[in-house]
This record gives structure tokens, C-alpha cells and sequence, in this order.
């Protein structure tokens, strides 16, 4: 445990003769403690949020391993307050991150069902304990009992500019009850928010909270809304701004940004979604936007807050008075009711030129109450200190907005993390704070709680430890600042201090935790160890006093594992090493710990080792007139040192050169010919001395004295690119391509290099264009030069138009013409059919014209081919309709129809060919004196329909297909079926009367008709007659 001794900020004003003014109170730099803030959990331990605490025990630990893994940590501490109806606590503070998961995991919850609960006087402790701008969580289920401790929970917000978050899981069915509103209230003057979800969701809140617990917190906008709406709010984001997150609490929250230049944003440009609760919240974060002034839509179905907020050290602290101050330590937190406001702005972050032009008195909706402008500095001295005109502030709460420009003309927005009300007079209970003072809490050492008390009236004080009263009570008139003093600390000082300040106005009070620890080991001064290899050394390191420790030795980060490879470690805790090698050489370190801390010195081993040198380059070229570095690397233990002869004589310490002894350079300046030539570096240590040669070779760089020109040259013709240099000694002349392409040259190559270093390529091709680069080099430097080449006489294949439709018959040949009538180089043809390549390798094959064609056509060739001639210089296609006519050909189909009288009936005559052929319908009818076919009739068509068929119509039917190439028919035969009908019988008399004599024979006559031929029974009064009796 460690003595958590809090750094909060006075709230506190006097009364004088004179009327009510400022108290000083302490002005903390806003950079001098990048953990300042506390984490604190409230939580509902009743029986109904066993859920909520399994998943805030499992969140809990990845939000402190993100925290802490941050460079700038933003939490210096932890609190836990738990509640259960009627009791509050116990409350636990401690900046060890695990003892605040070992609390956490302790909590249990016990009975259930309770609603509403004491939720409010826990948030009011987590405030009395936490630090200022410090992120506090409330975890429960149910609306608030004792909301009449509202205002002083405001106040407290108000003073530590904390932020209150409140996750629900419920809230008891109604949120019109005072318990609930004052959730909102609270939430609304802290820049908090109220998330209502399931409770199987609070774990996607912890992962939120994973990344909104941050150091340099920046409030740039926030607004509160009681019914459902659609706002716009144009945000200008400026370059200090590492990310910036929008969360919008409320049913169906829908969230669009825009960029500055109109672009809607989503997670391609880098929008995160970091909580996503379909009717409750939605969050989304982004990192490093662009600056410029962008486009917030937002909308909810009904009662919804949002807030914004980014990462930045651009900020400002508003303090007030009611009499201009000069420094903001002179300010407080809160105007005063009736009173003139004078407002001093402090503003961290921003360099000149930049400026504070602009502040706003906003409403909770967002909405502008007043607008104030911002005047400059007045003194030199005074560039992070604005002091706004005096005016009376309104009555209701306000946030603070300023506006300004930052260093590079940015314009920017920052909003106040918490809303202000004012202070009343004679109503207002006392404020007391403990401020951390003094050393820390070591056993024996003495120990100050200091605690600063604002109220305008008398009060009476006290300090408790664990309940029980300390001192005596004494009575103050004003705000003052009081504190409990312990000249040497012990275990019976430990315990839960509390300052408890008493007007008739009401209780104030705050606590603090002390816990006395012993001081961590002490460490003698190390004394270094020089042995020669082979030999025993022994490292020293005491500690003093006679306190339980534990020490460890290390070297290069690593714990050295004793007795192992020569180490063994004594009884005085002395690290031994026997048979010391030159690589035990080095640092040691010494590290004593105990249960409050560790101590820690380093101890270097010497080992004497004879100089070694390493040339790195052993000859040097360098130009006449330049300068020249001549290097030997030298190793040895102690580090030698270096001096470097020409000759016999130590050119280290010339006019013209100067030497670095301990990293063995030597540097010439203005090299001249003269100091060419063998020089020697000498590195020597109390262990020896070692030797090394460079050799300095002086030169000329090379200068190009003919360069090459750009070149125009038509195909075929012979150029040559000129290009020679001199140099000493004479550079050599080399050629290559800028795009990589070697230049191959010799007796059998176009390209020959000639003596004088010109290029001369002979029969220029195509291949030939592009940029030449001509490089001189020596061993002094390396110059190079280009020219291009440019080819010309180049022309675009032209091919000439030949007939748009070609015709053939099948088996008959075919020949598509492709004329070339122009083209330099000389194009290729290619020839498709249908869009895919044509194979000439087939049946096919090209003519040396460039015509494509074929022996014998079949149906298959028939489509659109295209002829497309290509070159450097372009490319050109004709294209050709290919018709292969084929005679008519009638298909498959019935010979012979059987209609029935009356019934409609469609003779079929389906053929093809191409050109697509006519169909002719006839009839042949049979002469009965002559035998011959003739037509009777004509139909153009491929069916022929006959509605109502008689015997008329039965007969033999000509189907006939022609198209120019030729024709085809087929007979087809129509027989009619017909009804049977009775010779002699009327429709209307169906029964025919005859007479005969007794024994005579008698023949009953029944001719009948039909197609085919009826079959014709007799009867006899009903009753069937044989065949046989009939006959």
C-alpha cells in the first residue's frame, strides 16, 4: 500500500469588510503530472447486478492493462465505492492496480430486488475521495433513493470537473421519477452520459471505456435533448487533435460525419465503431483528422444527449471572480449569485501567434446564451492568461465555449468539461479538500494532511482517523487552510482520515487514506573494479541499515544465475568472478528490493585489453581540393587512443588537419597532391599498442568535355552520340539505357563504342528510341550526361475498304481480301472471326496479300471477321459480313392428318436455308377423266390452318421451300372424318313404315354413310338382333 495523499484544487472565498472575494488556491501546472486523474467504479452490489459485476470484474483488468500500457497514463489512482440500501462502502483507494482488481473481485452481492437505491450518496463519496478530472463509472440497476443530495453531488462536479458516466441496466419503470432525473442532471453537468442496455451488454460499455480513459481529454461540443430530432452542428477540428469521438446516447441513434470537404466518412477513411447498442448508444472514434471545419448529423427517436470529444494538449481551465485577479491561482471554480463575474482563462497548449478571440455562455442543448469577445493579453508575460470583460452570469447552468487560432491560423473549439451554476450565499455548505503535502508516508518520517476549506461564513473543523476525532475542533471564520500534523509516522497513525468542516449552512467533508510503509533498501556508492584476465574480481554492494531485502545482480538487463559460469555470489552479497575474460568486461548492476521499493547502482568491471585496429578502408581516393577522412577503428580495454603519422612526422595536430584520438579519424582539409601517399595510425593504452597503414591517392574528379545532343533520326539511317570527359587519371567513357535495356556492342552488334568514347549506332530500328546516358568514371568520382534518340519516319497502317458483305454458297471456296496500301514499318495482320482469333493453320490459311481464305465453305463460316493491321505507329481493321447460302431443306414432320368434321386443324411445313427461305401451300386435286394434279390453292406460310374441315377439304397437300439457291417440297396427306348418316331418314321423321304379307320374305332397308365406313346393328323392340338371324 502507499499513502495516497490527494492533489485537488480550493474551492474557497472569504468575506471581508469590502464584500466577497477570491481565495487563493493552488495552481497545479497542467504538465507536470501525466497521472492525475482518478479511476473510480460505483457500484450496485444488490442481488440483481450479479451479471454487471462479472463482466466489470473481467472488463476492469483489459482497462487497466490498456491504461498503463499508454506513454502518457492518465490514471494516478483507484477508487471503489460500493452501495447497497441503506449503507455505502466500504470505500477502497489505492494506486495499485492490482489491489484494485483483488477489491473488485471481492465485492459479492447480497439480497435483490431493492429500487430505488442509495445510489447518489455513493457518487457524492466517489467525488470527496477522487481527483480532479477524474472519469467516474456508476453501475446499476435502478434509480436513486436519496436524490436529495443532488446539489451537493453538483457542486462537487462542479469543483473537481470530473465526469459522470452512468451505465443502466434499469431504472425501476420510470423515468419521470426525481430519482432518475437527477442520473440526468448529474450526467449533463459533468459532460457524462447515461447508456441504458441490457445486461448482457455492459461489457461491450467496458470496451469502451477501454479508450475513452485517456490523459489530455479535450471537450469540444455537448448538448442534451428531451424528444426525438435531428440536429447539424458544423465542429472545427484543428491539428492538435489526436482523435475525436462522437457518442450519442438515446433510442435508434444514428451518427453521420463529413470532412471538410463534404465527404461522408465511414470506415474505409478510418471511422472506428466503438460501441454499437442498437436503442441505446452509439460511439465511433477518429484517429488524426484532417483539419478543417466538419459536418455532424445526428438524430434519435426520442430523449438523447451527445457528446464530443477529442485528444489534445490544446485546453483552457476557467476560473471566477467577483474583482479582476491577476493570477489564476487568485480565481474559483463558481460565480456568484448577484455579484459582478470577471472570468480568467487559462489556456494550455497554444504557442503564439496563436489567440483566444471568442467565448460562449451555452445552454445544455448547445444553444448560444451570450456571446462574449475575448480581449488580448495584456501583459508579456501573461500569453496563456484571457481575461473576459466584466458581466453578470445567467441563472440557469452554462458551459463555457472559446474559440480562437492556433499557431499555424487553424481555428479551433473548446468546450468546458463541466456546466456551471452559481453560488448562493449563506446557502452554500463548506468545501473541504485534502491536498497532498509533504514527503511520502515513510515509517519514522513526519507526515502533513493539509486541508483547505471554502465557505463565505464561520465554520467549526475537525479531523478524524477511522471515526474517532484527532486534535481539537476549532472555529474558523472564513475560508482557511488547516492541517494535521505527525512528526514521525507509525502503524498506529495508519487509517481513513477525514476533515469535516460544520456551518449553518451545512456539512462538508473529505478523506484521505494513510497508510505508514517502511522505506525502501539503500545502497553504498559502488566503487569500480579494474582485474586483468584470468584473475578473480570482486564487485561490491552494500546496503545499509539493517532492514530484510533481497538482492539480485544483473548485467545487460539479464539476472545473473550465481554459481554458474565463473559468477558466485558471497556472503555479503559481493558478486565473485573467477577467471576473469575480457567479455565479463562491462556494466553491473545491483538491484536490492523489499516489499516498499528497490534501490539500485551500477558497478563497472575494467579489464585491461591491448589495443586492436581495424582499418575499414585501406585505400582512399579523394579529389583535388576536397576533403579526406582517414579511419582506423580501435579496440581495447582501457580505450585507446589514436594519433595518425606520414612518415615520421604526426599530422593529428596540423593546420590542414585534426584528429578525433578516441574514434581514430584523421581529417584533411582541402586536399592537395602533395598529401598523397602512406599514412599510419598508432593506437596505444596502458595495454599495448597497435598499428595500421591507408593509403591516400589524390585525383582530379571527371569533367565532361563533349556531351551528347538530343538526336532525330529516321529508320535506318546511321547516328552517333558524342560524349568524352578528362580527368586525372583519364575516366573511363561507358553507355547505357535509362530504362535498364543493355547496350550490346561490338563487330556484330548496330551499336559500336568508338575509341574516342562517341556511341554509334548504325541502321537506327524502332528499338532503338529512347534516353541514352553516357557515364565517365575514375577512381575520383563519377559524372553522367543523356541525350535522346528519336525515331522518324513512322506511319499508321492503312488498309483499303473492300465490299462490306461477302456471299457464298456451301462446298464453293471463299476469299476475304485485307489490301495493305501503307504502313512504315511494315504492319501485321491478324485476322478474327466472331471475336476470337483465327487459326490459318486450318482449313483457312492467308494469301501473301494478306487475304484469308477458304477452299470450301461450310455453314460454320459464316459470322463477321475482322482484319486488323498493327504497328509502332498505330493500328487499322476493316471488318467483313460473311453470308454462306445453303438450299432449303425442309425438316422432319408427319406425312399424313386425320381431322375430324368441324375441328380446326394446322398442317406443319417447318424448313430452313439461307438466304431463310418462302414456303407455298397447294392443293392437288385428281381428275377423274384424266388422272392429273393440278393446285387449287396458294398459302405463303409455314402452317397452314383449316377451321372447320369438310369432306371438301381432305386430300393431298404440297408444302414448298425456295430461296435462290434452290428448293424442297413434301406431300402431305388430309383425311376428313365424318359423322354416319341413315339413307332415307330426315331429322325430322326418323321412322320408316312398310307392309308385308304372313310368310313372305321382307327386307328392311338401312343404307348408311360415313367416313370411315359405319358399322350398322339392328334391333327389335329394344332388344339386340344377332348377325347371324339377321343374315
Amino acid at each position: 500500500m502507499s499513502c495516497d495523499l490527494f492533489k485537488w484544487l480550493v474551492l474557497a472565498f472569504c468575506i471581508s469588510q469590502q464584500g466577497l472575494f477570491a481565495v487563493a488556491r493552488p495552481d497545479v501546472e497542467d504538465e507536470s503530472d501525466d497521472s492525475a486523474s482518478t479511476l473510480a467504479f460505483v457500484f450496485d452490489v444488490t442481488g440483481s447486478m450479479y451479471d454487471d459485476l462479472k463482466q466489470v470484474i473481467d472488463g476492469a483488468s483489459r482497462i487497466l492493462e490498456k491504461t498503463l500500457s499508454r506513454r502518457t497514463r492518465p490514471i494516478k489512482n483507484f477508487v471503489l465505492v460500493p452501495f447497497h440500501d441503506p449503507d455505502i462502502g466500504p470505500v477502497s483507494i489505492t494506486t495499485d492496480p492490482e489491489k484494485f482488481q483483488q477489491d473488485l473481485q471481492e465485492l459479492f452481492v447480497q439480497g435483490g430486488g431493492d429500487c430505488p437505491e442509495m445510489s447518489v450518496g455513493a457518487i457524492k463519496k466517489a467525488l470527496e475521495v477522487s481527483l480532479p478530472g477524474s472519469f467516474i463509472y456508476v453501475f446499476t440497476d435502478a434509480r436513486a433513493k436519496d436524490y436529495r443530495l443532488k446539489r451537493d453531488v453538483l457542486q462537487l462536479v462542479q469543483l473537481r470537473q470530473s465526469q459522470v458516466v452512468f451505465v443502466l441496466t434499469g431504472d425501476c419503470g420510470d423515468r419521470s421519477q426525481p430519482g432518475y432525473r437527477a442520473y440526468e442532471e448529474i450526467a449533463a453537468t459533468s459532460s457524462g452520459q447515461i447508456f441504458h442496455l441490457d445486461k448482457q451488454q455492459v461489457n461491450e460499455v467496458l470496451k469502451w471505456v477501454e479508450e475513452t480513459v485517456q490523459a489530455m481529454k479535450v471537450h469540444l461540443l455537448s448538448s442534451n435533448h428531451d424528444g426525438a430530432q435531428e440536429n447539424k452542428w458544423d465542429v472545427p477540428f484543428d491539428p492538435s487533435l489526436r482523435e475525436v469521438t462522437v457518442s450519442l446516447s438515446g433510442p435508434a441513434p444514428q451518427i453521420e460525419l463529413s470532412d471538410p470537404f463534404g465527404r461522408v466518412v465511414g470506415e474505409a477513411q478510418g471511422l472506428t465503431e466503438l460501441l454499437n447498442i442498437p436503442n441505446s448508444a452509439r460511439v465511433v472514434n477518429l484517429k488524426f483528422p484532417r483539419p478543417g471545419t466538419w459536418k455532424l448529423k445526428v438524430s434519435c427517436s426520442g430523449r438523447h444527449t451527445l457528446r464530443v470529444t477529442g485528444v489534445s494538449n490544446l485546453d483552457f481551465r476557467a476560473g471566477f471572480s467577483s474583482v479582476p485577479v491577476s493570477e489564476f491561482n487568485h480565481t474559483r471554480e463558481r460565480p456568484i449569485k448577484g455579484l459582478p463575474t470577471h472570468v480568467m482563462l487559462k489556456c494550455t497548449g497554444l504557442k503564439p501567434p496563436g489567440e483566444l478571440n471568442l467565448a460562449e455562455l451555452m445552454s445544455s442543448s448547445g444553444r448560444s446564451l451570450r456571446t462574449i469577445p475575448v480581449p488580448p493579453p495584456s501583459g508579456v508575460h501573461q500569453h496563456r492568461l484571457w481575461r473576459l470583460p466584466e458581466f453578470r452570469t445567467p441563472s440557469q447552468s452554462f458551459f463555457i465555449r472559446v474559440t480562437g487560432k492556433d499557431d499555424e491560423g487553424y481555428r479551433f473549439q473548446r468546450l468546458s468539461s463541466v456546466s456551471y451554476t452559481n453560488v448562493i450565499p449563506g446557502k452554500t455548505a463548506p468545501f473541504p479538500q485534502i491536498i497532498q503535502s509533504g514527503p511520502r508516508c515513510f515509517y519514522m518520517q513526519p507526515v502533513v494532511i493539509r486541508c483547505s476549506v471554502g465557505s463565505p461564513i464561520p465554520y467549526k473543523l475537525r479531523f478524524t482517523r477511522d471515526g474517532i476525532t484527532v486534535g481539537e475542533e476549532k472555529l474558523y471564520q472564513s475560508s482557511a487552510l488547516a492541517s494535521w500534523e505527525i512528526d514521525h509516522a507509525s502503524a498506529e497513525d495508519e487509517g481513513l482520515y477525514e476533515c469535516i468542516a460544520q456551518s449553518k449552512a451545512g456539512q462538508g467533508r473529505a478523506l484521505t487514506q494513510l497508510t505508514v510503509r517502511e522505506p525502501p533498501p539503500v545502497l553504498k556508492p559502488p566503487v569500480n573494479v579494474t582485474s586483468s584476465v584470468g584473475a578473480v574480481a570482486v564487485l561490491s554492494c552494500k546496503v545499509e541499515g539493517s532492514m530484510r531485502h533481497n538482492l539480485t545482480w544483473y548485467r545487460a538487463g539479464r539476472a545473473i544465475q550465481a554459481p554458474t559460469g565463473g559468477f558466485k555470489v558471497l556472503p555479503d552479497s559481493s558478486l565473485q568472478i573467477i577467471g576473469v575474460r575480457t567479455q565479463d568486461a562491462g556494466e553491473y548492476h545491483c538491484v536490492a528490493t523489499n516489499a516498499h521499493g528497490d534501490s539500485r547502482i551500477a558497478v563497472w568491471l575494467h579489464v585491461p585489453e591491448a589495443p586492436r585496429i581495424k582499418v575499414t578502408q585501406q585505400d582512399i581516393h579523394v579529389s583535388v581540393g576536397a576533403d579526406a577522412v582517414l579511419e582506423c577503428q580501435a579496440t581495447g580495454a582501457p580505450p585507446p587512443l589514436v594519433r595518425w603519422f606520414k612518415g615520421e612526422f604526426e599530422v593529428g595536430s596540423t593546420l590542414f588537419a585534426g584528429q578525433d584520438d578516441y574514434h581514430g579519424t584523421l581529417h584533411i582539409r582541402g586536399v592537395q597532391k602533395v598529401d598523397a601517399g602512406q599514412y599510419t595510425c598508432v593506437a596505444s593504452s596502458p595495454a599495448g599498442t597497435a598499428t595500421g597503414t591507408v593509403s591516400l591517392k589524390v585525383g582530379e574528379d571527371p569533367l565532361f568535355s563533349e556531351t551528347p545532343a538530343d538526336l532525330m533520326a529516321k529508320i535506318g539511317e546511321n547516328v552517333t552520340l558524342r560524349c568524352s570527359a578528362r580527368g586525372s587519371p583519364q575516366p573511363t567513357v561507358s553507355w547505357h539505357r535509362h530504362d535498364g535495356r543493355q547496350i550490346l556492342t561490338g563487330s556484330r552488334s548496330r551499336m559500336v563504342q568508338l575509341e574516342d568514347g562517341h556511341l554509334l549506332i548504325q541502321g537506327v530500328w524502332l528499338s532503338d528510341e529512347g534516353l541514352y546516358v553516357c557515364e565517365a568514371k575514375n577512381p575520383f568520382g563519377t559524372i553522367k550526361t543523356g541525350a535522346r534518340l528519336s525515331v522518324t519516319g513512322l506511319a499508321p497502317p492503312l488498309l483499303a475498304q473492300g465490299p462490306a458483305v461477302i456471299s457464298t454458297g456451301i462446298g464453293q471456296p471463299l476469299s476475304i481480301p485485307c489490301m495493305m496500301l501503307d504502313g512504315i514499318p511494315l504492319p501485321e495482320r491478324y485476322w478474327s472471326h466472331n471475336g476470337k482469333p483465327v487459326d490459318a493453320n486450318g482449313r483457312a490459311f492467308l494469301r501473301s496479300d494478306g487475304s484469308l481464305s477458304v477452299e470450301k465453305a461450310v455453314a460454320e463460316d459464316a459470322g463477321t471477321y475482322v482484319c486488323t493491321a498493327v504497328n509502332i505507329a498505330g493500328s487499322k481493321n476493316v471488318t467483313v459480313s460473311v453470308e454462306i447460302h445453303v438450299p432449303p431443306e425442309i425438316h422432319a414432320g408427319p406425312y399424313h392428318y386425320i381431322a375430324n368434321e368441324g375441328v380446326s386443324i394446322t398442317l406443319f411445313c417447318k424448313s430452313s436455308g439461307v438466304p431463310k427461305p418462302d414456303v407455298v401451300w397447294s392443293k392437288v386435286q385428281c381428275s377423274l377423266s384424266l388422272g392429273t394434279m393440278l393446285p387449287v390453292s396458294v398459302h405463303q406460310m409455314a402452317t397452314f390452318h383449316i377451321p372447320h374441315p369438310t369432306t371438301d377439304d381432305a386430300g393431298i397437300y404440297v408444302c414448298t421451300s425456295t430461296n435462290p439457291v434452290g428448293y424442297a417440297s413434301r406431300e402431305i396427306q388430309l383425311s376428313v372424318n365424318t359423322m354416319p348418316k341413315i339413307t332415307g331418314v330426315t331429322s325430322n321423321n326418323k321412322t320408316v313404315k312398310m307392309a308385308a304379307e304372313v310368310g313372305t320374305q321382307v327386307v328392311l332397308p338401312c343404307e348408311a354413310q360415313g367416313n370411315p365406313s359405319p358399322l350398322v346393328t339392328w334391333r327389335r323392340n329394344g332388344h339386340p338382333i344377332p348377325p347371324v338371324t339377321a343374315g
